[in-house]
């Protein structure tokens, strides 16, 4: 039987500061905030806390933290916890349902988003008990290694043609409505650390979701004839 977010929090609650919970009242607000159901997991959560304080990495709140703003990206959701220079940590939650599903780590410096962990037990598990969770020090990783990788790399990226004839017909329909000079990447098998640049075309460079599927068109720069020239001569 797998561990709900109460149950790991109460494993916890002697050696971490738990938030108070919520009334009922103020439950029934959180979902009117939200647009959509709160599932009975995270209703019992929040009952008993709405959050606790980590020493190492600060509060995380399950009702949100102010001023995340990659509203395109991840329209329904809860910016669990700030990294302190403008970067979240965020639940994508299901609009239809309210399923609480993957944690990520939105960044802007670089520019790149990066799966933290496949739910919300996970990733309280990766604050609370950094040593012990594999992987270990999975939020030190992510911020420190991962955004790197994929801002230089981004191996989970393909261009929009080759999306195009994907045999996978929810990437490929997708991609078909997508401009030339963007890039697809699909977040739906991928594991811990994956993601995606949004920001090498400039930061009002476009970015597209399928729907509520972790699937994402992002618009990609388009070299000018010098650069291409100079990043030769370096290569």
């Amino acid at each position: 039987m797998s561990v709900t977010p109460r149950q790991l929090l109460e494993k916890f609650s002697q050696s971490a500061t738990l938030l108070p919970g919520l009334p009922e009242h103020e439950i029934a607000q959180f979902q009117q905030q939200l647009r959509c159901p709160v599932p009975e997991e995270i209703r019992q959560t929040l009952s008993f806390s709405a959050g606790f304080n980590s020493n190492t990495f600060g509060a995380v709140r399950f009702t949100g933290h102010q001023d995340f703003e990659l509203t395109d990206l991840f329209p329904q959701s809860v910016a669990l916890l700030p990294d302190g220079c403008g970067n979240f940590w965020v639940v994508d939650i299901n609009p239809k349902n309210g399923t609480w599903g993957l944690v990520f780590y939105a960044c802007h410096d670089p520019a790149v988003i990066v799966l933290q962990a496949r739910d919300l037990v996970t990733f309280i598990s990766q604050v609370l008990d950094a040593e012990n969770t594999e992987p270990r020090d999975a939020l030190r990783y992510v911020r420190g290694e991962a955004v790197k990788i994929i801002w230089r790399d981004d191996p989970w990226l393909v261009p929009v043609r080759d999306a195009r004839v994907s045999q996978d017909s929810v990437v490929s329909q997708f991609a078909e409505h997508l401009p030339e000079g963007f890039g697809v990447a699909d977040l739906r098998p991928a594991g811990f650390g994956s993601g995606f640049s949004w920001g090498k075309a400039g930061p009002n460079a476009e970015v597209r979701r399928h729907g509520a599927e972790l699937v994402f068109g992002i618009q990609q720069r388009v070299p000018s004839f010098l650069r291409k020239i100079f990043a030769t001569r370096r290569s």
